[in-house]
């Protein structure tokens, strides 16, 4: 039996291919995306049409409802809409920030949320998968510094979340790098910018591949996907960076232990206990 699947950001690119794949494996697939025309493009595929806005919560949470009621509940779930934001730090504007964490940061959580909480509460298992980036890991490239800021908490958020999420539900972050996707088409970058990023976009790995390196990485339970070889460049440098700021801290003694969160709040859960 099929496992019922929903994916945001599916009218083209590395959604698209998520979609398709499912689909093809005979997964009841759900696919969110603005795009009705082009979501009505998966139609042939077998694929069920979902037009929604990730960055307005209340839609999302709409969604969510209606979608678990119908299919009786989802099994996997990818939060994958996301916008790019290319230009310099100097130069955005907060209009633009807020843009871009309104769909890659909040729309995600939204999303993860909303499916999640239903998992929980139905007892039921399943696995999520948020995309991220390769600037997830670590610096890659000037020029999109907004982008990565907004990847960089997609990282941090699911790392928490994983850890309060129960045993039974899972969570991936799929960490892509360049790949051949409408990424270039942020709506408040300049005709120029968004040519130029369109251009390198083109150069990028297939979405099928990434897509299948999704699913694979769910099916194993990871939790970071990674998909190129390339992106790795930026995680050795970050880790040099931790590693020499640690150089220069005291590694042993009683405060090591004694400034450690989670042993902070056993002893002062054990202090207001005593107090009770």
């Amino acid at each position: 039996m099929g496992k019922t699947v929903f994916v945001t950001g599916a009218a083209s690119g590395i959604g698209r291919a998520i979609a398709q794949m499912h689909a093809a494996k005979g997964d009841r697939v759900i696919a969110a995306d603005l795009s009705a025309d082009a979501l009505d493009m998966l139609v042939d595929d077998g694929i069920e049409p979902w037009v929604l806005d990730v960055s307005d919560s209340r839609a999302v949470e709409l969604a969510a409802g209606q979608i678990w009621t119908a299919c009786s509940g989802v099994d996997w779930v990818y939060a994958n809409a996301g916008i790019g934001a290319p230009g310099s730090l100097l130069e955005a504007t907060p209009d633009q920030l807020r843009a871009c964490l309104n769909v890659n940061l909040i729309g995600a959580w939204q999303t993860l949320k909303a499916f999640a909480a239903r998992m929980v509460k139905a007892d039921r298992p399943g696995r999520l998968c948020v995309t991220a980036s390769e600037h997830s890991l670590g610096f890659q490239h000037v020029g999109a510094g907004m982008y990565t800021a907004s990847k960089h908490a997609i990282l941090g958020l699911a790392d928490v979340m994983r850890h309060e999420l129960p045993a039974s539900v899972s969570i991936s972050v799929l960490c892509p790098g360049i790949t051949k996707t409408a990424f270039g088409d942020a709506p408040d970058a300049s005709k120029r910018a968004r040519a130029f990023t369109q251009a390198i976009m083109a150069e990028g790995l297939d979405p099928d591949v990434v897509a299948r390196a999704a699913l694979d990485g769910m099916t194993r339970g990871d939790f970071i996907i990674a998909t190129h070889a390339a992106s790795r460049a930026g995680w050795e440098l970050r880790v040099k960076d931790v590693e020499m700021a640690f150089a220069h801290v005291p590694q042993e003694g009683a405060d090591a232990e004694r400034y450690a969160v989670p042993e902070v709040i056993r002893r002062v859960r054990a202090q207001f206990s005593e107090d009770e």
